[in-house]
């Protein structure tokens, strides 16, 4: 029985076939985008202890339930979320 999903090298071999044709500008950069930050060094370790610090506060007080829903800052701010 065939498997029905793609080698790896099949699919390598697809999106280079379809990346030489691309001609969506936006669409390139996008992706190249995506490939400089696959290429990049986790951002986390970029971050300075201040930042680390803020973000272990913010996850500690997501895990203690001191969360506010989206719908009650928007209407604070007298606004309305999109989506």
């Amino acid at each position: 029985m065939q498997s029905t999903a793609m080698s790896s090298d099949a699919m390598k071999l697809e999106l280079i076939q379809w990346l030489s044709q691309l001609e969506d500008k936006g669409l390139l950069h996008s992706l190249f985008q995506i490939k400089k930050s696959n290429e990049s060094a986790d951002w986390y370790d970029e971050l300075t202890e201040d930042q680390r610090a803020a973000i272990a506060e913010g996850e500690a007080d997501l895990k203690a339930g001191r969360v506010t829903r989206s719908e009650e800052l928007w209407k604070k701010y007298g606004r309305t979320a999109k989506g």
